[in-house]
């Protein structure tokens, strides 16, 4: 890889939006119900729409550091606090990818493992990646997801015979009543997350088909997203899908061939676990972007990559060690993520397009 190109960044989109939406999908469905999939495909087009907008202000005003936009949309002090929240829910996301990572693990396949055991071998080893170059990112992230998607294919035919279409019926027996309408938030702040990649727009070398290379980056997520749902509600139905806190995980353990062939928990985790990782450290790396924009220097980058992952060890295991804890938290962060990666950002390109026509 001699420079960081869109279809490079198209991978980025994908290790930020996958792994939330489906490793603990009952945030929404229990809002959602029967019809969560109608949801997430309504979701799926509005986050679709946001993002794309946002990169075509940026392609339209060749302007692609986030540091310049939020600072010519609102002013140097205010657009430095809108920043500051951005960053601060990049580390949300943190703690949300080592959190779930470490609680899943623990709840569905090493019970008698401690959460502070398995957040040692999450955090540690990829503070290792961080400290490398851009180019160690993208690599490790293209063959990370090309490996996740392969493992979500087999995972869509092994869990094929277990999923009935009529668990889908009667398709909006309720109209478009509240619980959608939460269900469609909770789902948009998760997507919100595709945000993140935001930072990485200053390092592209070329931003030739730069449009068509991110729409089909997002069409790919969308399309997993919404199958992934209407396979597990096919699966479970809506009112058993809420009863477990990671359905995908007891989903796998249904898969059984010729009586011994059980090969579904190791796809999954291969999802969760390598999901999770790239998620972080897109998330981490894109931390240091923003925060070099400061005007730090790379020894006070260094310091801060140790500070970081301390505080996220330590929260995360704080949350993770309680699963009513940890849920509650991922609540919470919905809405955050909705603020601070949908809401402000629109509200900031949409200014930044205006005053610099």
């Amino acid at each position: 890889m001699d420079r960081f190109n869109p279809r490079h960044f198209a991978f980025l989109i994908l290790a930020t939006s996958i792994v939330s939406l489906k490793t603990y999908p009952t945030i929404f469905i229990a809002d959602g119900g029967r019809d969560s999939w109608i949801a997430m495909i309504i979701a799926s087009i509005i986050a679709f729409l946001f993002f794309t907008y946002l990169i075509k202000v940026c392609i339209r005003k060749n302007s692609f550091d986030l540091h310049s936009i939020y600072h010519k949309a609102v002013g140097k002090t205010f657009g430095n606090i809108l920043l500051g929240l951005f960053v601060f829910t990049m580390l949300a996301a943190l703690v949300e990818s080592a959190a779930v990572e470490a609680n899943s693990m623990h709840t569905n396949m090493f019970i008698e493992t401690p959460t502070w055991y398995l957040l040692l071998f999450f955090i540690v080893p990829i503070i290792y990646t961080i400290r490398k170059d851009i180019v160690a990112i993208i690599t490790v992230t293209m063959i990370g997801i090309i490996l996740i998607m392969i493992a979500g294919i087999n995972l869509s035919i092994l869990t094929s015979r277990y999923k009935s279409f009529k668990l889908l019926l009667p398709i909006l027996e309720n109209g478009l009543n509240k619980g959608i309408f939460i269900a469609i938030i909770k789902i948009l702040g998760l997507y919100g997350s595709v945000s993140i990649c935001l930072p990485y727009l200053s390092k592209l070398g070329t931003t030739e088909k730069m449009t068509n290379a991110i729409a089909i980056g997002l069409l790919i997520v969308i399309q997993m997203q919404i199958v992934s749902t209407i396979g597990l509600i096919m699966t479970f139905g809506p009112k058993k899908a809420i009863t477990f806190s990671y359905p995908k995980l007891i989903q796998t353990q249904q898969v059984s061939y010729f009586r011994f062939l059980t090969l579904g928990e190791l796809y999954v985790m291969l999802q969760i676990l390598g999901g999770w990782m790239l998620k972080y450290l897109v998330t981490f790396y894109g931390i240091l972007i923003v925060l070099k924009g400061f005007n730090l220097k790379r020894k006070h980058l260094i310091y801060l990559t140790y500070i970081i992952s301390g505080f996220v060890y330590g929260a995360a295991y704080f949350i993770s060690k309680n699963l009513f804890v940890l849920f509650k938290f991922l609540n919470y962060y919905t809405f955050l993520c909705l603020a601070n990666f949908v809401i402000i950002p629109l509200i900031v390109f949409t200014i930044f397009s205006i005053r610099t026509n």
